[in-house]
């Protein structure tokens, strides 16, 4: 149920592609053409001081192929239409 008091705030748009060779294409094509993409987030239990803790890679399967797909395309305030066409179409390009 939608309540209006609540709403995004616009912070991340992430998606996932087929797998990590294509994450790193696209992700290296959408950077090459100007369009500010990021990786969001590393596992936690991937995370530097979590390591002392003995986990390791394998231990979340499911987290872990979620960070090798995922890629967070630009979204913020200003971001208009055109710009948001351009990333579309730049992504597709990316991903054919």
């Amino acid at each position: 149920m939608h309540d209006p008091r609540h709403h995004s705030a616009l912070h991340l748009y992430p998606i996932q592609v087929a797998d990590g060779e294509t994450r790193r294409y696209a992700f290296q094509a959408l950077r090459d053409a100007g369009i500010g993409v990021n990786v969001h987030y590393i596992p936690v239990h991937r995370q530097p001081d979590y390591q002392r803790f003995g986990f390791a890679e394998g231990d979340f399967p499911v987290a872990e192929a979620y960070y090798r797909r995922a890629i967070s395309l630009p979204l913020y305030p200003m971001l208009t239409e055109a710009q948001q066409d351009i990333v579309c179409q730049r992504l597709g390009e990316a991903l054919s």
